[in-house]
Formats: C-alpha cells, sequence, structure tokens
C-alpha cells in the first residue's frame, strides 16, 4: 500500500474526529455565564419598569389630552 495515501487517510480522519470533538464540546457550553446572566436579569428588570413607566404616561394622556395618539401619528 502506499504511504502517502495511509498519511493522507490518516490525517483526515484525526482532523475530523479534533474537529467534532470541540465542536462537540462548543455546544455544551452554550449558555450564560452568571455575570451575562445577572447583567440580563437586571437589564429586563429596567425595561419592565421602564414599560411600567410609559403605560403610566399613556394613561395621563388618555385622561388629560383625548386623542393625542391620533395627533402623534399624523
Amino acid at each position: 500500500m502506499d504511504w502517502d495515501l495511509v498519511v493522507i487517510f490518516t490525517f483526515v480522519i484525526v482532523l475530523t474526529a479534533v474537529r467534532a470533538h470541540y465542536r462537540g464540546r462548543g455546544v455544551a457550553a452554550v449558555g450564560l455565564a452568571s455575570g451575562d446572566q445577572a447583567a440580563l436579569d437586571r437589564a429586563m428588570e429596567v425595561a419592565r419598569r421602564l414599560e411600567q413607566r410609559v403605560d403610566t404616561l399613556e394613561r395621563l394622556l388618555d385622561e388629560d389630552a383625548p386623542g393625542w395618539r391620533a395627533r402623534a401619528r399624523a
């Protein structure tokens, strides 16, 4: 058997195995670190509070200036 073919075949097999190994580790490592999770939780809390403020402002505008939504779109 030609040794060049054996070397090339072995090289391809080893590269495929190494690639599969590290791809599997990458998939297992997908997720948020604890610091990232905490930052996301804080951002979600800020977004929730901002949404409450917008709702309150819209309610106040509905009471004080009926029809403001139609004028804002025009």
